[in-house]
């Protein structure tokens, strides 16, 4: 198999920007756990995703026929095989966590369960709102990767809460995308049962929210006025964007808009993360 087909299988390029939310919480902790442990803690958790990835893959080889450059399960792997290549990450997170950052086990075995439920059977996200909010299972257990901060004290509270606003944002944009495939494989979702609109309402009405978020969650932060600027501005862009772009029924548009939210979004982490802790 080549080496593109595994790439694909992985989906390397969706989930590496998830890979600093180890530090976000390493950063955090008082008790300042080794170097080691944070780089144990991001290996374990860059396999654990690679995991979700191709679990995910391998169940979605249904959905996504029409896209063989989206997912080689189904071309050029069958799906027995894609769940065998799923195996080899699962360890390798269980076994880098276990040696290097023991306090990353739970976290690691809560996103592995997580993952496999959504994607295998029972397959939770086929279930709409459920599997919406079942992705927040998946990627908030990566900031406790490398260390065990406190996930209502600061730093990490607005770290944590604009994440899994921004990340529900995300996943409801990817519903909009790809509500054609997703009802050829009977995949119920929002933008499945309500359509493309309301789901991109739902997204929009989440980015606009973010401000009033920032206000709360940064409480006793110096720099609180200025994470709620930059969210301020951020809610603004995207809301009246996301409003826009209500009535699309282009899933490749789509696909560039989350692209674009990705990008947004990263950005608004990184301004919220130096006002935290510059």
């Amino acid at each position: 198999m080549r080496l593109s087909a595994y790439l694909r299988l992985y989906r390397i390029k969706d989930w590496v920007h998830f890979l600093p939310l180890p530090l976000a919480g390493w950063v955090a902790d008082p008790r300042h756990p080794s170097v080691t442990a944070l780089v144990g803690g991001v290996l374990g958790w860059g396999f654990g995703l690679a995991y979700a990835s191709s679990i995910n893959q391998a169940f979605d080889d249904r959905l996504d026929q029409r896209w063989r450059a989206k997912n080689p399960v189904g071309t050029g792997i069958d799906r027995r095989r894609a769940i065998l290549l799923s195996i080899p990450p699962l360890l390798a997170s269980l076994a880098v966590l276990a040696a290097l950052a023991p306090m990353g086990l739970f976290p690691g075995a809560a996103l592995l369960v997580a993952a496999t439920l959504y994607s295998a059977p029972p397959r939770l996200k086929r279930f709409p709102v459920l599997g919406t909010l079942w992705n927040l299972l998946v990627g908030v257990p990566g900031f406790f990767f490398a260390s065990r901060p406190s996930v209502g004290e600061l730093p990490l509270r607005p770290l944590v809460g604009l994440f899994a606003v921004l990340l529900l944002g995300s996943q409801l944009i990817h519903e909009a995308q790809d509500r054609d495939d997703d009802v050829v494989g009977e995949v119920h979702t929002v933008a499945t049962e309500g359509g493309r609109r309301a789901a991109l309402l739902a997204a929009s009405a989440l980015v606009i929210t973010t401000p009033i978020l920032a206000w709360c969650l940064a409480e006793g932060v110096s720099r609180r006025l200025e994470i709620t600027a930059a969210c301020a501005v951020f809610a603004a862009a995207w809301g009246a964007l996301l409003w826009t772009r209500t009535r699309c029924e282009d899933s490749a548009e789509l696909a560039r808009l989350r692209l674009r939210y990705r990008y947004s979004a990263i950005c608004l982490g990184a301004v919220v993360f130096a006002a935290m802790h510059g």
